[in-house]
Order: C-alpha cells, then structure tokens, then sequence
C-alpha cells in the first residue's frame, strides 16, 4: 500500500504535454515592422531605446514549467494516505447523515456512501446505529 495517491491519476497524462509547453514559451513572435514618424526621429535620437531579448531567459523557462507541472499535479488531486479499508476493526458503525434541505443536491452520493459503509459493517457483524440530523 502506498502512503501517497491521486483521485483524478487520468490527469497526470498531462504532464506529456510539457515539452510542448517548453516550446511554445521558447517562440518568439517576429520583429515587428517599424514606420519611422519623421517627427520621433527626433525624439528617438534623445530616448533610450528599450532592447528586448531573443528569448526569454533560461530560469524563466524553468520557472513556467514548474508552475506548469504544479498545476497539472495538483487537478491531478493528490492524496497522503488514502484510506485503504472504509471501517475500523472493532467497535459499533454509527453513521450520521445530514438529511436537511441543505443536503440535497449530493444526496444520491451521500446514500451510495452510508449504503457502502452498512455493507461492510454488515460482513463484519457489525452493530450499525443511524443517526438523521432532521426530522422525517
């Protein structure tokens, strides 16, 4: 059993696409083509003129990319030590289950889990005690 998993392992696939994404930030768009206003001819003479570089800087590259990979890795949805059993050895299962209006909208997933957990506690001979946090 691992101590380290991901929910969503189909998203690391992603991290293929990397170097795709080192060479699209390697591009440079061409030099734009540049019409000289005879009056900032004048002006160009005494302004500094602002150089940009050919290519961004290696540790900027790097730097992206790790944020890239960061990004990936965590829709990825890390988890540190998921749960391997669903109940604990010994001991009554006592579920409580929220069944306000507030709980609506996951209902079904919440009902797949208490019914998922009942199994279990079931195999195991377990006394199972349920709980509603609203009336009927």
């Amino acid at each position: 059993m691992s101590a380290f998993a991901f929910a969503f392992p189909a998203v690391l696939t992603a991290l293929v696409l990397l170097p795709v994404i080192w060479w699209l930030l390697r591009l440079t768009p061409p030099k734009p083509i540049t019409e000289v206003f005879p009056p900032f001819a004048i002006l160009a003479s005494i302004l500094k003129r602002e150089e940009t570089p050919a290519q961004s800087p290696w540790w900027l590259t790097l730097l992206r990319m790790l944020m890239a990979a960061a990004v990936i890795l965590a829709i990825a949805d890390p988890v540190f030590n998921p749960r391997t059993s669903t109940l604990a050895t010994g001991g009554p299962l006592v579920l409580v289950v929220d069944n306000s209006w507030a709980a609506a909208t996951d209902w079904k997933q919440r009902v797949e889990t208490a019914s998922m957990l009942i199994d279990d506690a079931e195999s195991r001979d377990l006394p199972v005690s349920l709980v509603l946090t609203a009336d009927r």
